[in-house]
């Protein structure tokens, strides 16, 4: 048994019917040749299996300690079966396929499994950029199992297009064995006043830490991220629904175009184009916004910290400068922004630390309780919300040599989870040259997606604009052809 890492226990704790904590990684794939016909299921099916066995995480399913009096554990599943989380639909349309998307998303897992699934969907037709009929994977995870990188990981194993060494390490599964309800509450309760003593050393440290940090604020030796931003009509309690929608950008554009800028990332200018979108949209609807938007923006620490966690990242709080108009200078204010995120974060390392401590040592259902009743208190309408108004992830897809059987990716794309008050995520994907901003929304929020969409297309174009007009370039971009579909 592997006990569930406190940071990804969490992803357990704060789901809700209406903010379920999983996640869709699709890839759209296209035969071979223009007389290749589409592998039929028995060929998929015997493909990922192969692949699927050598891959520790997806054979480990759930145990819940009783009245989860800890964190659960990891247990390999004795009666795994990969056909067990394999899935087919017959597909249609674009418009079909995203709308099927949304509903997947919300749909609870079986907990008695391994939190991972594959739907295969065939015959897919008028993906943007995607000539004829795809077939399209898509990967769900359990937030708790994997983050954006391990899913990709993953996902790049199960598509890979080399031979299968891989096998099962050890003995027969018959020999596996779940771990009985009763041992594990036993050893829950004898664990109790060891855990009663770390929770008091581990408050008595957050605080200690947070008190410097605090001090060093006032001093001006360390920062914090601004507590209070607007509170927009994308910021509201959660309803049960989602839209999905995607702006598909040309990849070799945005790097033209952080060439010709200089000391910026292509992500910063991904944010510059939503921050663009975001600005567009709520003028639109509710006129202007008091002040500058905030996202929260994942920070991998796979590379820089030692953890056993499936979901290595922190979050930074990026400005959005969604009052500045020029889009130039917004991109450029964004890149200090995130430059200054990345310096806060990385240097309380000891107060991350001791954040992640105490969470291992509260017990879920003290935190869920505590969640319980946050949910449940009378809300205050508030005209600011606390420190982020939407979400942006990003994950590097690698290259386009991904396979099923005969067919090679053409796309990719995919959901975010939502969680709190934001109505609105947007991750960040790319598959050869294409670049996708997703958008994972409560259609009672963002009440025309489509129009964000478009606006996301128009925000891209007005920053392309700018800087090929200043660098004296010719516009090469037809934006219509990019917004088809």
């Amino acid at each position: 048994m592997l006990q569930v890492d406190p940071r990804d226990a969490v992803f357990l704790y704060v789901e809700r019917p209406v903010a379920w904590q999983t996640f869709l990684s699709a890839y759209a794939f296209v035969p071979d040749g223009s007389q290749a016909h589409p592998a039929d299921r028995r060929e998929i099916a015997r493909w990922i299996s192969d692949r699927a066995r050598g891959i520790a995480v997806l054979r480990q399913r759930l145990v819940r300690v009783p009245f989860d009096l800890d964190h659960p554990y990891w247990v390999e599943d004795p009666e795994h079966s990969v056909e067990d989380h394999l899935f087919f639909h017959d597909g249609s349309g674009w418009q079909e396929l995203r709308e099927w998307m949304a509903q997947l998303v919300q749909q609870p897992m079986d907990r008695s499994r391994p939190l991972w699934e594959l739907h295969v969907v065939t015959g897919v037709r008028g993906i943007p950029g995607v000539g004829g009929e795809a077939t399209v994977a898509v990967m769900k995870f359990h937030h708790s199992m994997a983050d954006g990188e391990l899913s990709t990981t993953i996902s790049r194993t199960l598509f890979a297009a080399g031979p299968v060494t891989a096998v099962r390490p050890g003995g027969p599964v018959a020999a596996l064995q779940i771990p009985a309800p009763a041992g594990l509450f036993a050893s829950a309760v004898r664990a109790c006043p060891r855990k009663v003593g770390e929770l008091v050393g581990g408050l008595r440290e957050f605080r200690a830490t947070r008190h410097r940090l605090l001090v060093e604020r006032e001093e001006g030796t360390h920062t914090l991220p601004v507590a209070k931003r607007p509170r927009t009509v994308l910021n509201q309690p959660l309803g049960p629904d989602r839209v999905f929608d995607v702006a598909f950008l040309p990849l070799d554009e945005v790097r033209d175009m952080k060439a010709a800028l200089g000391e910026v990332t292509v992500n910063d200018l991904v944010l510059t184009v939503i921050a663009g979108a975001l600005r567009r949209y709520l003028h639109e609807i509710d006129g202007p916004t008091a002040g500058s938007l905030a996202a929260a923006v994942p920070m991998s620490i796979r590379r820089t910290r030692a953890s056993e966690s499936r979901n290595q990242f922190l979050t930074m709080a990026v400005d959005l400068h969604t009052a500045t108009v020029d889009p130039i200078a917004r991109a450029r204010a964004i890149h200090r922004s995130v430059l200054e995120e990345r310096e806060r974060l990385s240097i309380p390392a000891e107060a991350v630390a001791a954040s992640c401590d105490v969470v291992g040592v509260i017990p879920g259902w003290a935190i869920r309780a505590a969640l319980r009743i946050g949910y449940g208190r009378p809300k205050r309408r508030a005209d600011s919300i606390h420190y982020v108004n939407t979400l942006v992830s990003s994950v590097r897809s690698g290259g386009a040599d991904l396979r099923l059987c005969d067919a090679t990716v053409v796309a990719g794309f995919g959901l975010a989870p939502l969680v709190g008050l934001g109505g609105v995520a947007h991750a960040i994907g790319s598959v050869g040259n294409s670049l996708t901003v997703n958008v994972t929304a409560d259609p009672v929020q963002l009440a025309d997606i489509r129009r964000y969409r478009e606006l996301l297309l128009e925000s891209f174009a007005e920053l392309r604009d700018q800087i090929c007009l200043g660098n004296g370039s010719p516009v090469r971009l037809d934006i219509g052809s990019v917004a088809s579909g």
